[in-house]
């Protein structure tokens, strides 16, 4: 068999192992409170290098996603995007990208949490990045999330 073939093959094990959903880990961690700002819950989501961070305390939220790898050409700056809960219609979100990683936009972020909170899956789109993560990890914590965040008010 031709090396070609060989480093082919191996070239599709090593994604079929990246690919490997029992290799991805939901951590969620309750932040204590630190001069007063209330507590905050942070929930990552760890895969192969990809990341997904969500950060929420008394309202505020913040939305990361880094895919482990330079973004292809896509340029920095806003760019619209969107995500869908549990496959239902798709709902608008703005992400600021950089080189390595994005951010949902400050005004999207909480809704974009309490979307998730209770789904058991989201979907988000936004230029160079499609990715499904089943989010049934989060919905265990709703209730605290909920009330951390501040989330419903």
């Amino acid at each position: 068999m031709p090396l070609r073939h060989l480093l082919t093959g191996l070239v599709w094990l090593v994604a079929l192992a990246a690919a490997d959903p029992s290799r991805a880990e939901w951590r969620v961690r309750e932040l204590q409170e630190t001069s007063g700002s209330g507590p905050a819950i942070e929930i990552s989501y760890r895969s192969s290098g990809e990341r997904l961070t969500l950060l929420c305390s008394a309202g505020a939220a913040f939305v990361s996603f880094s895919p482990g790898y330079r973004l292809p050409e896509v340029p920095e700056g806003l760019f619209e995007g969107s995500y869908s809960v549990d496959n239902g219609p798709p709902k608008p979100i703005r992400w600021r990208v950089t080189r390595n990683s994005a951010f949902v936009t400050a005004r999207f972020a909480t809704q974009f949490l309490a979307d998730i909170a209770e789904a058991a899956q989201v979907f988000i789109k936004f230029p160079a990045v499609e990715q499904t993560y089943d989010v049934t990890a989060i919905s265990r914590h709703a209730r605290r999330l909920k009330a951390i965040c501040r989330l419903g008010e």
